[in-house]
């Protein structure tokens, strides 16, 4: 009884996203923004609601559909591209795991994706976001060559930081956006696991859990070697031939330098805040790094990161707050019962 109220569900689920894509698609309406935000959004409350089996068979529907209804090959890319990535943020939610492990995993999935689709798809999709970022990184340094003075030698380094870190941003975004957005409707229609409504409280209750909100240590530290090991083979002047894996490579290093950083700022100032500093003061340090890190980022990216590492390994700053955010979850899930309760 359960899976055929499950495929009715799916099958339902898929009708509907095939009309309202059609509809989208013919008219013109929201055309990029419904491909790259609607549809994973979409595809994330399809598998919360359906799982990975039925989720993936509405998925090859609609693809399918999409493709021989509209007679349109890089719609139907596209489509698959924003399915993909709403079926990889939709099972790490439902998953026993720190949504910043989630946010990790899925943002270099969708590198992975958006990136192969743009190199060997782009001339069907009729837009390449490669080529534009080309052309900002260039505009970019014909605006420093004019307000700011680019150390000799050092023109296409610059350059090609901008190139990628552009590039970075994009899955980055996009990940962050379906994530945080799919919690959120998930959670009003009444679609989350016990697993996804803690991740719902945590995000929820950002301003109070942001600083409590890490990666697991071997995430951390996989991710901090790659980095490393990559860097050096970036700095002795190696380069990869293929372009796929060249951007690749590079896309997810720069994402894992900003999920470091963020969580070396944190962790900074978690540190801080139980040392007993002020909120004044802890405010006034961050303000300082930020700044420190648009003068002088090679250096500074490197001393956060190992300064965090320090005292994370020193006074167990991970588990500790991961232990207090645990806590926190736990009496906003009896807030909500005792509520619920009332009811």
């Amino acid at each position: 009884m359960n899976k055929t109220r499950t495929l009715t569900e799916a099958s339902l689920l898929t009708a509907i996203f095939i009309v309202v894509t059609m509809i989208s698609i013919g008219t013109g309406i929201g055309y990029g923004m419904y491909l790259d935000y609607i549809v994973p959004i979409f595809y994330l409350l399809i598998y919360l609601r359906c799982k990975m089996k039925y989720s993936l068979i509405s998925a090859v529907s609609s693809v399918t559909i999409i493709l021989f209804v509209l007679g349109n090959v890089g719609t139907a890319i596209w489509a698959s591209q924003g399915i993909i990535i709403g079926l990889s943020c939709g099972f790490f939610i439902d998953r026993k795991t720190s949504p910043m492990n989630d946010l990790m995993i899925c943002t270099a999935i969708a590198s992975i994706i958006m990136v192969f689709v743009d190199v060997y798809a782009s001339q069907l999709i009729g837009i390449s976001f490669i080529q534009e970022f080309k052309t900002y990184s260039a505009q970019a340094m014909e605006i420093m060559a004019k307000y700011a003075t680019v150390p000799a030698g050092y023109e296409s380094v610059y350059k090609d930081m901008i190139f990628y870190v552009c590039i970075s941003l994009l899955p980055i975004g996009t990940v962050v956006v379906v994530y945080v957005v799919g919690l959120l409707a998930g959670n009003r229609l009444r679609m989350l696991s016990k697993e996804a409504k803690d991740k719902y409280i945590m995000i929820r209750n950002f301003r109070l859990t942001g600083r409590m909100l890490y990666s697991s240590g071997r995430m951390f530290y996989s991710v901090l070697l790659f980095t490393v090991l990559f860097g050096i083979f970036k700095r002795t002047g190696h380069k990869i031939p293929i372009l796929y894996l060249d951007v690749i490579l590079n896309c997810i290093y720069y994402n894992g330098i900003y999920f470091m950083l963020r969580e070396g700022i944190s962790g900074i100032q978690g540190f801080m805040m139980i040392s007993g500093k002020s909120s004044g003061t802890i405010r006034m340090l961050t303000i300082f790094m930020l700044i420190l890190l648009l003068m002088a980022y090679p250096v500074v990216i490197p001393v956060i990161i190992i300064y965090f590492v320090y005292i994370d390994i020193s006074y167990k700053l991970r588990i500790r707050f991961t232990e207090r955010l645990h806590e926190i979850v736990e009496d906003k899930n009896s807030e909500i019962m005792k509520t619920y309760m009332k009811k």
